[in-house]
């Protein structure tokens, strides 16, 4: 009896025998994360989102918000980050296979102005900017030309280099009215009055950056890696000492897997 469960037992190993299945995937080459509290030093006035006009002048896309002279106080709201723009990708000229990157973050964000009595004057939509440079291994590779339709693409892609990914999330930290003397020095006036001339945030930004290529491999997954540290990031001091406290949301870029997903609903 034993002899013939064991012969069943080893035409079924033998019919379902393991294979080895060769898979296109993305490696990625290095990857590193960036938590930064960017302050006025960093991103400057708080700029006009878009074209717009008022009874004494009309301001352009870009240009500095000038405050109304009467406002007491401001508040940032319906942060957004609206775009991420991978700038430049180019060799290191020092370190062979690794990149120089450029990325450039662009904030879209409200404004309200209100006055000494907390009412509410206008709302100006604001944009501000935050480009960063970080050199990272993204391997070496032929002058090959690739095409694929997975994704839609113009022709044939030629660029030998490794791709980039950015995965990025913003918090509107602070707000604040930056105020100059109504007077200059030389006009001999005793009049110290300061009016607001521009508008000073502080944003708290998150970010994961990765080089990236297509190869083929055989892989096994051991669950989601944590990149480190970005290196050669800009410190700041005040509103910023919360946020540089806080820790990375690694979960916030590493979505769980069906299983995992699976084993939640279980729990409930």
């Amino acid at each position: 009896m034993s002899s013939c469960c064991e012969s069943v037992l080893s035409n079924s190993v033998q019919s379902s025998s393991v294979t080895e299945d060769c898979i296109i995937a993305y490696k990625i080459f290095d990857q590193c994360r960036k938590q930064i509290c960017l302050t006025p030093c960093i991103l400057g006035p708080a700029r006009l989102a878009r074209n717009s006009a008022s009874c004494s002048d009309i301001m352009q896309e870009g240009d500095i918000i000038v405050p109304p002279v009467n406002a007491a106080s401001v508040t940032m709201d319906d942060l957004t980050l609206y775009k991420i723009l991978i700038t430049k990708k180019r060799p290191n000229v020092f370190r062979t296979g690794y990149w120089d990157v450029e990325i450039k973050f662009v904030f879209c964000y409200t404004l309200t102005f209100r006055d000494s009595e907390c009412c509410c004057i206008t709302s100006k939509k604001a944009t501000s900017i935050y480009t960063t440079q970080l050199t990272l291994f993204g391997s070496v590779g032929n002058d090959t030309a690739m095409t694929t339709d997975l994704v839609i693409a113009d022709g044939i892609s030629t660029s030998s280099g490794p791709f980039v990914s950015v995965e990025a999330k913003a918090a509107g930290l602070a707000a604040e009215l930056k105020l100059t003397p109504k007077c200059n020095c030389g006009c001999g006036s005793d009049d110290n009055t300061e009016i607001p001339t521009a508008v000073c945030v502080t944003i708290g930004l998150f970010a994961v950056i990765r080089l990236f290529r297509p190869v083929n491999m055989l892989v096994r997954s051991y669950g989601c890696c944590v990149p480190e540290e970005c290196t050669g990031a800009e410190s700041a001091t005040n509103v910023c000492d919360f946020f540089n406290s806080l820790s990375f949301p690694s979960d916030m870029f590493c979505p769980p897997t069906l299983s995992e997903l699976e084993g939640s609903y279980s729990d409930e």
